[in-house]
């Protein structure tokens, strides 16, 4: 084996381990993802190697894309192998070519989405905690020039990461060349995707095309693409760090919708965006969405939407954020009676938690039945002092989109707004009518 010898590339494998996985690698479940080709066949006799020393369990699952005559052939290889090494063996099939024309995308992009969704099914459903997929460095390099070439942010150039959840990638820190070298000098059976070859596919054009002419300015690309990537990672970590801590000071779930305040910072600003839509909406907005909103950010609005798909997006109001539905948000109205068969009343309403209660009645001292209408506020909406809640919301400088989200306490003798969580409280006219009306949870916004 050139470059490397062999017991050089398994302890640089346990310490990738050591280092992805930490403590929690010992009696971890692991998935892994095995085609049959050079590189999943390594990393799966890599990590059989490991099993006794880390005490983790491991299982294969192959997906077959049925887009070649070989497919079957090799899915059978791969079983045969697992039962040969006594380790559980997962399958299934799906007409990519199918799917991906259905759903109009690239023949590379549907099989990606159905073979995950395939890994993802077995792990959830036979509790596989983490799922080892076998990238290697070269695809890194392929990665970031495709990402290049088609545009993309700093973080998105990267494409893939070594852990992300619970998918691992140990052989990123490998190239294909030392993985193929391992494989030879081990003589491990595997088979050769032929499609591999095939230019007409935008990865294998930059494999066989544009690669070999970088590594005539510089031989080995593939690791100068490795330390690049160590950059963006660790600059990535460290920015994530700040989003999360300012996520976990102000920021709340409601729902489907996700509220934040906005770091005072544009750049991290535009970071808690894009972070936080890859949470809400399960997927990530391009360059041409962020943008959107960092240009109506710099215009000085302080209340604007911003569309990223259709009715979803952010609002943006006095520097917090909803994101979510932010189109036709959802109306609720629920009636209370209290009466001496029921002198108190809980409800949750998008995350208030409100108790009312009559004191008058639990005493004995009152006969009233009273009934209250619990809702979000409409236009005309007044006070029981007369001013309307509109008047109210901007005093206060209320996020917009509170309005679609606060509950009102509504008379309905009176036919007036006699409570808003954190905003107003109709004190004497409470009093008079002995009830208490308390919150916990919500939004309470800086004024």
């Amino acid at each position: 084996m050139s470059k490397i010898t062999l017991e050089t590339f398994t302890n640089r494998f346990r310490e990738v381990l050591e280092f992805l996985l930490g403590e929690s690698i010992k009696n971890a479940s692991i998935l892994l993802a095995v085609s049959g080709g050079v590189d999943s066949i390594v990393m799966l006799e890599l990590f059989d190697t490991f099993q006794s020393e880390f005490g983790y369990q491991i299982a294969v699952a192959t997906f077959n894309h049925k887009l070649r005559k070989e497919a079957d052939e090799e899915v059978r290889f791969v079983e045969s192998l697992c039962k040969e090494k006594n380790i559980p063996f997962f399958t299934s099939q799906a007409d990519v070519l199918h799917y991906s024309k259905e759903h109009k995308l690239s023949i590379e992009e549907g099989a990606r989405i159905l073979r995950y969704k395939f890994l993802t099914y077995v792990a959830d459903n036979y509790n596989y905690k983490y799922i080892a997929t076998a990238h290697n460095t070269n695809d890194l390099l392929e990665t970031m020039i495709l990402r290049l070439t088609k545009g993309t942010g700093p973080y998105g150039l990267v494409g893939m990461s070594p852990i992300n959840g619970r998918f691992i990638k140990p052989l990123l820190f490998f190239t294909r060349e030392e993985i193929e070298n391992y494989a030879q000098a081990r003589k491990l059976r595997f088979v050769t995707d032929t499609s591999n070859f095939d230019v007409k596919y935008n990865r294998n054009f930059i494999r066989h095309r544009i690669i070999p002419l970088l590594k005539e300015i510089n031989p080995s690309v593939e690791l100068a693409s490795l330390r690049l990537a160590q950059s963006i990672w660790e600059l990535d970590e460290y920015v994530g760090s700040i989003v999360d801590e300012f996520n976990n000071k102000y920021s709340t779930k409601i729902g489907e919708y996700f509220v934040f305040k906005l770091h005072e910072n544009s750049y991290i600003q535009t970071e808690q965006v894009r972070r936080n839509a890859l949470l809400v909406f399960g997927k990530p907005i391009d360059n041409e969405k962020l943008e959107r909103f960092k240009n109506v950010q710099k215009s000085g609005k302080t209340s604007y939407k911003v569309s990223f798909w259709k009715e979803l997006g952010i609002e943006v109001s006095r520097g917090w954020c909803i994101m979510g539905k932010i189109i036709g948000y959802p109306r609720f109205s629920e009636t209370v009676l209290i009466s001496k068969d029921k002198v108190q009343s809980e409800l949750n309403v998008n995350g208030y938690f409100l108790k009312i209660t009559n004191y008058g009645i639990m005493k004995g001292t009152s006969e009233r039945k009273l009934i209250f209408e619990i809702r979000n506020w409409l236009e005309g909406d007044r006070l029981l002092s007369g001013k309307k809640v509109k008047e109210l919301f901007i005093e206060k400088k209320v996020p917009t989109f509170v309005k679609h989200l606060i509950p009102l306490v509504v008379s309905k003798q009176e036919e007036k707004v006699i409570y808003i969580p954190y905003l107003y409280e109709a004190k004497e006219y409470l009093r008079e009518m002995e009830i208490t009306i308390e919150t916990k949870g919500g939004l309470h916004f800086e004024s």
